[in-house]
């Protein structure tokens, strides 16, 4: 999902109808990226870090460490980390996003599962009130408001797009001109409104589940069964539903931007909590083949793996590398990811044959142990 932020103007993550045309295999490509991935792996990768919180501070009493200091350490320097990836390579950084979130929830590790799930639907129903709360609250806004938030995040004029291509292809210098304000958006405004509701819900819901073993092998096959067929089997025409009603009603900013999207706010989290299930099942059967193994290396790599992608996208859509922002359609830009997909695995897969951790992962552990950690495997 992210190579639609850095190939095109941020609107047309919201609005596909925004820029270029949506015909033909870009319809297909969008269409089965938007109900299949968009939000789903964000809410995937927001449940795993949540699971990771409590695994951390389980190995820290294991090694007799205060959780507490080796969490916030943790937390402080991915904070770092995002703020640098933000402002330096992508506004869509969600690094700051889950450190903020974490240093919050990081109280919520002992409470009970029950507690937990709880918790995280709160937060989540939070969020999705907020929105439909601001949708209510169109009709006082000031005059010009409405129509400027809509052209700002919804159909830009031609004018705006040229601006955004002209700096995005620019020098590394000229794209802070409008990289700093969109990620100083996404971190403030963005953030408040809809990014710590969902994000801090989703860590919860993944700190529950991991306590219920249904984010690894420990729960029972029906179980976990159950997990993937109610979750998708919900989740999917929900999210199907919200598409029908976009196109329906035109893309309607309005209808679609505060209403229709909370099928996929909801359909999203569904869908996630399905492929949890269905990959824990899956791997409950076999571990053992080519493709778990490979994809386990590039799991423990995460964190690499994220930024290396920025770094690789970066380099092929801005102005210090190939230029081709605004140039590659959305079926181009599917088969870069496809590209980048085989790089990745490829280079994870040979890096942990020498190593233990990625190097972004050992700069981000050596840091939050306060000293070096060895990187090299010990045959």
């Amino acid at each position: 999902m992210s190579i639609q932020s850095f190939a095109m103007p941020a609107s047309a993550y919201l609005n596909p109808t925004s820029f270029e045309n949506l015909e033909g295999i870009n319809f297909y490509v969008w269409l089965l990226s938007h109900v299949f991935a968009n939000e789903k792996f964000l809410a995937i990768l927001a449940m795993l870090f949540g699971a990771s919180i409590i695994l951390i501070s389980q190995k820290a009493k294991k090694e007799h460490l205060r959780s507490g200091n080796l969490q916030y350490r943790r937390l402080f320097w991915l904070l770092i980390i995002g703020v640098f990836h933000a402002y330096l390579l992508w506004y869509g950084d969600l690094l700051v996003a889950f450190s903020i979130c974490g240093f919050f929830m990081f109280a919520f590790r002992s409470k009970s599962k029950a507690y937990l799930f709880r918790a995280g639907i709160i937060f989540l129903v939070l969020g999705s009130v907020l929105k439909l709360l601001l949708a209510y609250s169109i009709p006082f806004w000031e005059a010009g408001q409405f129509q400027s938030l809509e052209e700002e995040v919804w159909n830009p004029s031609a004018a705006t797009i040229s601006y955004q291509i002209d700096h995005y292809t620019s020098s590394w210098e000229r794209q802070m001109l409008i990289r700093v304000p969109e990620a100083l958006n996404m971190q403030t405004k963005v953030f408040l409104s809809e990014i710590f509701w969902k994000v801090s819900g989703l860590i919860l819901l993944g700190m529950a589940f991991y306590k219920k073993g249904a984010l690894t092998t420990k729960q029972s096959k029906k179980y976990l069964s159950k997990m993937a067929i109610y979750g998708i089997g919900i989740g999917l025409p929900m999210v199907i539903g919200g598409v029908i009603l976009d196109f329906h009603y035109r893309w309607d900013f309005e209808l679609s931007y505060f209403y229709f999207s909370q099928f996929n706010y909801w359909g999203s989290v569904l869908l996630a909590i399905g492929y949890c299930g269905l990959i824990a099942f899956i791997c409950k059967i076999s571990t053992r083949s080519f493709i778990a193994k490979s994809l386990s290396y590039v799991g423990r790599m995460s964190l690499s793996n994220y930024l290396f992608q920025s770094i690789i996208c970066s380099f092929i859509f801005y102005g210090h590398g190939l230029s081709l922002y605004g140039d590659l359609d959305r079926s181009a830009q599917a088969v870069a990811v496809l590209l980048i997909w085989i790089f990745q695995i490829a280079f994870s897969t040979i890096w942990l044959s020498y190593f233990q951790y990625g190097p972004f992962e050992w700069i981000w552990r050596s840091l939050s142990y306060g000293r070096l950690q060895a990187i090299r495997k010990v045959d």
